[in-house]
């Protein structure tokens, strides 16, 4: 899987994108989260998106359509069922509301896609049946949501930091350019400026100079026009996105040849035993055994040591074998931190990065925890931790209330989980999910600290009281009159 490296950004590789008409998937991996652009004859056929906040049921609890308990008892018997079709089919929107909801959705991804930066960029070349078939059934309306997108975006000085990068860049413009895109809503001035673009190799500076605009709004509406197929790139290097190409096949270097041993007429000739004779030994001046003439003398393993004559000298045998040096001794495992360890001392860093108002460091820390013990008993501090420093970003508030309901699962007789998320959820708006969660603090522990007001009322019976119509089932049992009196 090919990466793209190109100092180019978002708004010129979806021009280079419709212009080659590709289809594929693009990923841009973000400082906020991963994002997927999906691709088909150059135009958008949906997004995707991890970051927080941007899935459609988390978008339908901002828009004030849902709430956090209603999104629960919607998704309840449908694991795994999209949001979308749960809507519709339970009565809440009807089809045209969800896809203009989506729609609305969509752009909000493109618009922080564009705005965010991109730490790492992928194209994968591939037909979008195959990972995109339900959601291909909805209908982008690529056009619409390339021109809103690109008008909403805060790039105008990266924009022009772009085009000025690259002098050569030449376009052309469609004919009838501002008839083909009427059905856009185009002010006075944008329409005279389409009006003046003709099929000339025009450049950035010259349509600038051409239509009158600023700078930034001559180079943004380059930029749209080229990712709407107004205007077409005819000179200069076309920001192209890498195809995946197999490996080229090497073949293995053959092997040399051995060199031929040449051996000598007498080599090949038996030598014949000597005869033996007293004269033909010599003794070793040194006392060791008899040598013959005819043998050469043992290979000697040992340096020699200087002896006194009094000290017998050892014979060496030179059949032994010397023995090998000891290997250096691996540390053993049981001298290695356990993961429990290596996650406590984790924690104590995130507290040190605390002290120091260093969030992010902080996070990534707990995180890395967690990933070593988070299911343990132990593993309640970490993800009470993780919960705090997440409600300090209004964006991280689901992430927050996840890792609170961890740390209350682990620690049921915990009350500050659920005084925090009830604190969440009294800023977000939502108070009967922050009465709850007030309410059950105090049942366990009276002394936690909650806000004035908010203690928990009961019903005469002694028990807290429950409006039947704040549940998703009563709201829906009485609209169609089944609520019992």
């Amino acid at each position: 899987m090919p990466e793209v490296r190109t100092r180019h950004f978002l708004p010129a590789l979806m021009g280079s994108l419709h212009q080659q008409k590709a289809e594929g998937e693009l990923v841009l991996e973000q400082n906020d989260g991963t994002r997927r652009l999906y691709w088909a004859g150059g135009d958008l056929k949906y997004l995707r998106s991890d970051a927080v906040g941007e899935q459609f049921g988390n978008f339908l609890i901002r828009r004030g359509v849902l709430d956090m308990a209603s999104l629960k008892e919607l998704l309840a018997d449908g694991e795994g069922a999209r949001v979308g079709d749960r809507v519709v089919q339970w009565g809440l929107m009807t089809q045209e509301e969800c896809d203009s909801r989506l729609h609305e959705l969509l752009g909000s991804v493109l618009l922080h896609a564009m705005e965010h930066p991109i730490l790492r960029m992928t194209w994968i070349p591939e037909a979008l049946g195959g990972n995109l078939s339900g959601d291909l059934q909805f209908r982008l309306d690529h056009r619409r949501l390339v021109w809103d997108t690109f008008q909403q975006a805060k790039v105008d000085r990266e924009l022009v930091a772009m085009f000025h990068s690259e002098p050569d860049w030449r376009w052309r413009a469609q004919p009838n350019l501002l008839e083909s895109l009427s059905d856009l809503p185009l002010t006075p001035t944008l329409a005279y400026a389409l009006s003046l673009l003709s099929t000339e190799q025009l450049g950035c500076d010259t349509i600038e100079s051409l239509t009158g605009l600023p700078t930034e709004d001559a180079t943004k509406l380059v930029a749209t026009l080229w990712a709407l197929g107004g205007l077409s790139l005819v000179s200069g290097a076309l920001p192209l996105v890498p195809k995946e190409e197999p490996p080229p096949v090497v073949p293995p270097e053959p092997e040399p040849d051995p060199e031929p041993i040449t051996l000598a007429q007498e080599d090949l000739m038996p030598t014949p035993p000597s005869p033996f004779h007293p004269d033909a030994l010599e003794l070793d001046l040194s006392g060791q055994m008899p040598l013959s003439l005819n043998t050469p003398p043992p290979l000697q393993m040992a340096v020699p040591m200087p002896m006194s004559a009094s000290t017998p000298r050892s014979i060496p045998d030179p059949t032994s074998t010397p023995t090998p040096a000891p290997l250096p001794l691996l540390p053993d495992e049981d001298d290695l931190p356990s993961p429990t360890e290596r996650a406590r001392r984790l924690v104590v860093k995130a507290k040190s990065y605390m002290m120091q108002d260093r969030t992010s460091e902080g996070i990534r820390a707990l995180e890395q925890a967690i990933k070593l013990d988070g299911d343990s008993p132990g593993a309640y501090e970490p993800w009470l931790l993780l919960g705090r420093l997440r409600l300090t970003n209004p964006a991280w508030s689901t992430r927050a209330i996840e890792a609170l309901q961890v740390a209350s699962r682990l620690n049921p007789r915990a009350a500050e989980p659920w005084a925090l998320m009830g604190e969440l959820y009294r800023r977000k708006g939502f108070q009967a999910n922050a009465q709850g969660c007030f309410r059950r603090a105090l049942e366990l522990d009276p002394s936690v600290a909650v806000p004035a007001g908010w203690s928990a009322p009961e019903s005469p019976a002694g028990s807290p009281t429950r409006d039947p119509q704040s549940s998703l089932m009563g709201k829906l049992r009485g609209m169609f009159g089944r609520e019992k009196d």
